[in-house]
């Protein structure tokens, strides 16, 4: 169990039933990548940082922009100036938030040939990303080293979550099938987004991250969506296609082979 003097600042959350202090002592030893520091990757880290998770990495390629700042909490005007990487901006604003926590930014483009490397020495990865190739590939990933993870995108007014937990849920191939191209779906850019949706999907998914982590809680096991502008909040059953899904029925990597 950990000391008095560490567990003080988790009081509240140690006082919730299924957290307690055997539980608080779970995070504080639990280590997520988090793969995105952008609207959701922001609100994510910024939770799971208060919340006492152990160790973060951070993984982004991009630099803050001014029309980040909308969205992504954990910038300001002088990481604009500065054209900071986002991860490296975001892991000094979490390093004053809780110096308990470890924190490794990666400012770097998920790639076959350093995701496994990012996945495969922690306990959960959290998707913060904006592209389906990046979450096939993170998803073959996971799935191929056991690692939960758990699916999360906005964009204009909704989103999804979904929790995947390899060759016991679904895994994101056998919700969809095939990737769809990247110029058929919308984009901040090309659609707009609210920040409160982005502030809902990552609360959804910091959730999950801690009933993972904890060994406690119902996961959620279907595909969740939200439109907070048509004010709707859906929840749809899903199932595992087995062997008709190449990556989690097949053991079939076939990203993660074009290394």
């Amino acid at each position: 169990m950990g000391t008095p003097g560490k567990l003080d600042r988790y009081l509240r959350q140690m006082t919730f039933p299924d957290i307690g202090e055997e539980g608080q002592c779970r995070l504080l030893s639990s280590a997520v990548a988090i793969i995105g520091s952008g609207g959701l990757g922001t609100h994510i880290a910024d939770n799971l940082v208060r919340a006492g998770v152990g160790r973060l990495k951070l993984v982004d390629r991009d630099y803050v922009e001014l029309s980040n700042l909308q969205r992504q909490m954990l910038f300001d005007e002088q990481d604009v100036a500065g054209r900071l990487p986002k991860a490296e901006a975001a892991a000094r604003k979490l390093g004053r938030i809780n110096s308990q926590v470890q924190i490794e930014p990666l400012v770097l483009e998920v790639s076959p040939r350093n995701v496994e490397g990012i996945v495969s020495d922690v306990d959960l990865v959290l998707d913060a990303c904006d592209n389906f190739d990046t979450r096939y590939l993170v998803n073959e990933a996971c799935v191929k080293h056991g690692v939960p993870w758990v699916y999360g995108g906005a964009v204009a007014s909704y989103g999804m979550t979904m929790t995947i937990v390899p060759h016991r849920t679904p895994c994101l191939r056998c919700v969809f099938p095939e990737r769809p191209p990247s110029d058929s779906l919308p984009t901040c850019a090309t659609a707009g987004i609210l920040a409160s949706i982005v502030a809902i999907i990552a609360s959804l998914e910091c959730s999950e991250a801690l009933k993972l982590l904890t060994g406690r809680g119902k996961l959620n096991e279907g595909l969740i969506h939200v439109d907070v502008w048509e004010n709707s909040f859906e929840a749809f059953s899903i199932e595992r296609q087995d062997e008709r899904c190449p990556v989690c029925g097949r053991a079939e990597y076939e990203l993660l082979g074009s290394a």
